[in-house]
């Protein structure tokens, strides 16, 4: 996934005119026009990336050390946006890309699988021995989409050039079943929980929690108050045409951010 953020990200910045890099997947979708988000991308001058220390996780590989030391070590979320110098920092790197690869890599399980894997399909190449050998290290379990931007900004030195959150908002299995926790993913929104009301609900939220480090991140944008998230995720098929059919992704005039 960093590799194919990093292609992205290059290809992007071949345009000249390009000035802000956001990452999404195919599952988002916009919870404003497109006047809004651009309003609202270009009024802040900083990058916004969700990036937080998680002392309770145990994915730091003291191997990692000493180009990557613990201290230096962050978690957050994979959808990022980026500034145009921030992407090049991105796209720059090799040292610290070069030690995810050797030590950062994420083992496939039955459980996070949630049925018996297919390694072909899913383009692993690894037989069952391997698999079943690497849950036995699951304390260097390691995805790197979830720290590696995060953490190459923090051992640059660019952590106060960051809006300290994503835009993209999320709902995570709150299941209290100890077996749905082990695969612990994303929510779906379907037709039926796609309405008007959740989408409000999502954007009316104007801060977000973050109990790892204590504190409190209050959304704001050129020292205003704003929604936290631009874009929401996972939607099937079904709920995006819902949003469009109702018309749920209305408009908010940009001049608010002015």
């Amino acid at each position: 996934m960093v590799e194919a953020e990093r292609m992205l990200l290059a290809a992007a910045l071949e345009d000249p005119a390009n000035q802000r890099f956001v990452l999404l997947s195919d599952s988002c979708v916009p919870l404003y026009n497109f006047s809004y988000i651009y309003t609202y991308l270009m009024a802040s001058p900083n990058s916004f990336v969700d990036s937080f220390v998680d002392k309770t996780e145990k994915r730091y590989n003291p191997n990692m050390s000493p180009v990557i030391p613990k201290d230096k070590w962050r978690k957050g979320s994979q959808w990022v946006t980026l500034i145009r110098r921030h992407a090049e920092v991105v796209v720059g790197d090799k040292r610290v890309l070069q030690v995810f690869r050797r030590h950062c890599k994420m083992v496939v399980t039955n459980a996070l699988l949630g049925r018996k894997p297919s390694y072909r399909r899913l383009g692993f190449g690894l037989r069952r021995k391997q698999i079943l050998k690497g849950a036995t290290r699951m304390e260097h379990d390691c995805i790197p989409d979830e720290h590696y931007v995060q953490t190459l900004f923090s051992i640059k030195g660019l952590e106060n050039e960051l809006e300290r959150r994503t835009l993209t908002y999320t709902s995570w299995n709150q299941s209290s079943d100890p077996k749905d926790k082990m695969t612990w993913h994303p929510m779906t929104f379907e037709y039926e929980t796609a309405s008007p009301a959740q989408i409000n609900l999502i954007k009316g939220i104007d801060h977000v929690n973050y109990q790892m480090e204590h504190r409190t991140e209050w959304c704001q944008c050129n020292a205003k108050s704003v929604p936290c998230f631009l874009f929401a995720r996972k939607f099937s098929y079904s709920a995006a045409m819902h949003l469009l059919e109702d018309g749920t992704v209305g408009p908010l005039k940009s001049s608010l951010l002015a």
